[in-house]
């Protein structure tokens, strides 16, 4: 039953909010990785863990570190899709290019694993990889 877990909130909440601490840590200046900034009087627990690619800084694009990304057993995503992708509101004539900002966000971002069951072994795991494919395809 759902309401069994609501008891479980406060401890769910603290066990996002590390694993997002341990990964802001790790990535806070690694270059080729820009973070997701929040106000200090944020007390978010967040379900997804988003990553901005500084592609300037990289030689390669997203389906590149997507693809070297799997290579290390890393789980990756994508969210934030711009709507108008999508074939149904293609088909209604928005076209590309309408929100350039957010299309070039999206060309930039992916999702990291955030799970409560993850490890710190688990997290520790996909920092070392996100460092490593990031730091292989680094602009020296």
């Amino acid at each position: 039953m759902i309401t069994s877990q609501l008891h479980k909130l406060t401890q769910f909440k603290l066990r996002r909010q590390d694993i997002e601490k341990q990964y802001n840590k790790a990535f806070a200046d690694f270059p080729g990785v820009i973070l997701q900034k929040e106000i200090s009087e944020s007390n978010t627990a967040r379900h997804l863990y988003l990553v901005q690619l500084g592609l300037e800084r990289l030689t390669v694009g997203r389906k590149a570190i997507f693809d070297a990304l799997k290579a290390e057993n890393v789980c990756w995503n994508v969210h934030y899709i711009p709507v108008y992708y999508f074939p149904y509101y293609q088909k209604l004539g928005y076209k590309k290019g309408l929100c350039p900002n957010a299309e070039n966000l999206y060309e930039r971002i992916i999702t990291i694993l955030l799970y409560l069951a993850m490890t710190n072994e688990d997290v520790d795991s996909v920092i070392a990889a996100v460092k490593k494919v990031v730091k292989f395809y680094l602009k020296w």
